[in-house]
């Protein structure tokens, strides 16, 4: 079963290896917040019936980008626009590694504002429900019979 800390987790190694010198915050507001850094929330999880023992889950969550900024609060925007795009190309290959899972993320970006980027990701896979095969009763016997029409 994939739970969306170990989501969170694969989303922030894939963004400590890339950009080392950034925090990366799960927290709104950290105290001695530090730029250049990332903002990772989870924002909602979804889940369809598939059938007794299985479901379809989506995961959305929001990487927001912080570079430095000047005396009047604003950022540069082509940095910002940079930044934004190294992060959407962090998960262009469609998959990320979940313990041994591969699961599929679509990313795009989220918008701007003069201060910071996002990043929008969608994780999209199936799972088992929770001790749902330890419910289900195994079929003791079956009787049949069979009639032939003339």
């Amino acid at each position: 079963m994939v739970k969306i800390k170990d989501i969170m987790t694969a989303i922030n190694e894939k963004l400590v290896e890339a950009y080392p010198d950034y925090m990366v915050y799960t927290k709104y507001n950290p105290k001695d917040f530090k730029r250049p850094s990332f903002l990772l929330e989870f924002i909602r999880r979804t889940q369809n019936d598939i059938c007794l023992t299985s479901v379809e889950k989506t995961v959305y969550f929001t990487i927001t980008c912080f570079t430095k900024v000047d005396k009047y609060n604003i950022s540069d925007p082509e940095e910002l626009a940079d930044l934004q795009e190294g992060v959407i190309q962090l998960f262009d290959n469609g998959y990320v590694v979940v313990g041994e899972r591969a699961i599929k993320v679509k990313s795009s970006a989220g918008g701007m504002d003069d201060d910071c980027a996002y990043v929008d990701l969608q994780f999209e896979f199936v799972d088992n429900r929770v001790d749902a095969t330890k419910e289900i009763p195994a079929m003791a016997e079956i009787k049949t019979r069979m009639e032939v029409e003339k």
